[in-house]
């Protein structure tokens, strides 16, 4: 149990970084909210089916999620277009240094917060 709240608490740890890095590096906007959000999912998966599966492809992931929220592969597809930015920056932001516009910084914080909104009661503590 301790892990799962590790995920948690990681992904609660990228979101706040996540805001902070809103008006100085919008890149990492982007790779932050890419590794919550990532993190969020994964603490729902292995709170509920104990279990999730070892990837960063957000895809694979809402998929998984479909088997405990029948929304999550709607949702996904409803922001395909922020996920697939995100799971691109979680490359290049790192290694490639390249730039995103504050535009899709704050994009990317929208449609973590409207996860959040969604997913909530899964995100509640035990």
């Amino acid at each position: 149990m301790e892990f799962i709240e590790f995920l948690k608490e990681n992904a609660e740890y990228f979101e706040r970084k996540a805001h902070e890095a809103i008006n100085e590096k919008p890149r990492f906007v982007l790779f932050f909210v890419e590794q919550s959000l990532q993190l969020y999912v994964k603490y729902i998966l292995a709170r509920v089916l104990e279990d999730y599966p070892r990837t960063h492809r957000l895809r694979i992931l809402f998929q998984e999620l479909s088997k405990v929220d029948e929304n999550a592969s709607e949702f996904y597809e409803e922001y395909s277009d922020v996920m697939d930015l995100i799971e691109e920056a979680y490359i290049t932001a790192r290694y490639l240094g390249k730039e995103y516009s504050e535009k899709s910084a704050k994009r990317a914080l929208e449609v973590l917060s409207r996860f959040k909104e969604r997913f909530g009661k899964w995100l509640a503590s035990a």
